[in-house]
């Protein structure tokens, strides 16, 4: 597998993030900040603005950690400026933006166009025997059978909906094979062979990952497949049947 450009350990920023939140608390406790820091640092939003700092530090995904930390901003826009307007009035259009943002950040620039499912539920693979993937699924989904020689990764995008991606029938490039998750609200299911050896770098986000497949003690070295991305309140889960 090629040596990538790696980022800062996103282990190492968790742990700054947490050593920081933790020393403003104890500071808080002992009434050394004039005032209400619990308030605003065990919140939602600043979660999401957290978890966009620790994306950022992976450059495959900053654009995403750029969208999160955004949307954590925008939702206490309304309070830091004292303007006070109802949660529901300012949820859905900052959703729809960074949905938006999302879409147009991820799109494929390249010959590939991969498939699109939206507004759809294509039941019947579609045989794919392109070396990269862009699997665009909204409020819909579909299945994609992989039949590369050399597949190389690419992006799976799901937001309201979800697709089935089959891999069995291709096989990881000898330089590597990462495949780039966002999930929003929707599920994506994998059908990776059992000797697959797989690396997951995906950051749950009310949500979660799972690798359902078969157990294999005998991976194959040349076969791995590398899962980054986010999933947030939705599923990412990986099958060998």
């Amino acid at each position: 597998m090629e040596n990538t450009p790696k980022g800062i350990d996103r282990r190492a920023v968790a742990g700054i993030l947490l050593i920081v939140a933790g020393g403003f608390l104890l500071l808080d406790q002992l009434d050394l900040l004039s005032f209400n820091l619990r308030y605003y640092l065990i919140s939602w939003k600043t979660l999401l603005i957290g978890i966009g700092i620790i994306t950022l530090s992976n450059r495959t995904n900053r654009t995403t950690g750029f969208i999160l930390i955004g949307l954590g901003l925008l939702f206490w826009l309304p309070e830091l400026l004292d303007y006070r307007v109802r949660f529901s009035t300012i949820f859905w259009p900052a959703i729809l933006i960074g949905v938006g943002l999302v879409i147009l950040t991820r799109r494929d620039r390249g010959e590939n166009k991969g498939n699109k499912h939206i507004f759809s539920g294509n039941k019947y693979p579609n045989e794919y025997p392109g070396d990269y993937i862009d699997e665009l699924a909204i409020f819909g989904g579909g299945n994609t059978r992989i039949t590369s020689d050399n597949f190389r990764g690419g992006k799976i995008t799901a937001i309201f909906g979800g697709s089935d991606i089959e891999m069995k029938s291709a096989k990881p490039a000898p330089e590597g094979c990462v495949i780039d998750t966002f999930v929003l609200f929707g599920g994506s299911n994998l059908i990776v062979p059992e000797d697959w050896k797989v690396k997951s770098e995906v950051v749950s986000i009310l949500g979660g990952y799972s690798d359902k497949r078969l157990t294999s003690l005998d991976y194959d070295p040349e076969k791995t497949l590398v899962l980054k991305g986010i999933v947030m309140f939705g599923g990412l889960e990986l099958k060998s049947y």
